[in-house]
C-alpha cells in the first residue's frame, strides 16, 4: 500500500511539473502534526485520545490565488470507549493505523503567508486494535454481553472532508486542520453479526472527527 500511494504522489509531481515548470510555488513539503481524534456516536460513550500524522505533500499553482494540494500522510491515532469492570467504569483504549490521500483546493490570501485549504481525504486503515489485552473482556458501557474486543472491526476505508489554514513562509508552514468523515465508520460492526451476542448491538453508526495542528517544510 505504501509503494502505491508512493508511486501516485510521485507521477502527480511529475505532471505537474510538466505543465507548470516556471512557476516558484511548485514544490514538495514534508509534514507532520499533531492529532486529536473524535468519534461522534450514539451507540456508545467515548473519549477523545491523540495521535500523529507523517507524510508528503505537493503544493502546486492552479489558478490565479488558487494552488493544489496533493498529500499522503501515514496516521496513528487512538480512541477510548467506556467499559464496566466488575467494581468501576473503565476507559478501554484502541489504536487505529492506516494512511489518508488528500487533494485539496488552496486560496492564497496571502501569497505564500497565509492560506486557507479544503477538499476531500480517502482513508484506509487497519482495524482498532486493543491497547491492553486485559481489557478484552470487559462489557461495553450499555450493553450486557458486548465485550471491548467485538469493537474491533471498524471500516477500514472512509471518506472525509477537510477544511483548515497554513500560515508562514516560502519553506515553512504552520497548519491547523479540521477532517469530518462523511461515511460510517461503524459500519463493518453491522456486519459481525453482534446481535447474536447481545440484541441490542444493532445499526451501529457513528462519523470520525480529527483535528490537527503541525508543521510543513517545503524543499
Amino acid at each position: 500500500m505504501k509503494h502505491f500511494f508512493f508511486s501516485l504522489l510521485i507521477f502527480y509531481s511529475i505532471s505537474i511539473q510538466a505543465q507548470r515548470k516556471s512557476y516558484s510555488s511548485n514544490r514538495i513539503g514534508l509534514q507532520g502534526q499533531y492529532a486529536l481524534l473524535e468519534l461522534n456516536t450514539s451507540n456508545f460513550q467515548t473519549t477523545q485520545e491523540s495521535g500523529f500524522l507523517v507524510g508528503l505533500s505537493k503544493r502546486s499553482a492552479f489558478y490565479n490565488d488558487f494552488d493544489l494540494i496533493f498529500g499522503v500522510d501515514f496516521m496513528q491515532t487512538s480512541i477510548a470507549v467506556n467499559a464496566e469492570s466488575t467494581t468501576a467504569i473503565e476507559q478501554v483504549g484502541y489504536t487505529w493505523s492506516g494512511a489518508q490521500v488528500k487533494l485539496l483546493l488552496s486560496y492564497l490570501i496571502a501569497g505564500d503567508h497565509l492560506s486557507i485549504e479544503a477538499g476531500p481525504v480517502l482513508q484506509v486503515n487497519g482495524k482498532m486494535k486493543l491497547d491492553t489485552g486485559d481489557q478484552s473482556n470487559l462489557i461495553v458501557k450499555g450493553y450486557t454481553n458486548l465485550q471491548a474486543e467485538d469493537l474491533q472491526e471498524w471500516s477500514r476505508v472512509n471518506g472525509i472532508v477537510m477544511i483548515g489554514i497554513s500560515a508562514g513562509f516560502t519553506h515553512v508552514r504552520l497548519t491547523v486542520n479540521y477532517q469530518y468523515g462523511f461515511t460510517n465508520a461503524l459500519n463493518k460492526l453491522n456486519d459481525q453479526d453482534l446481535e447474536l451476542k447481545d440484541p441490542a448491538a444493532i445499526n451501529f453508526k457513528g462519523n470520525l472527527g480529527l483535528i490537527t495542528a503541525g508543521i510543513v517544510l517545503y524543499l
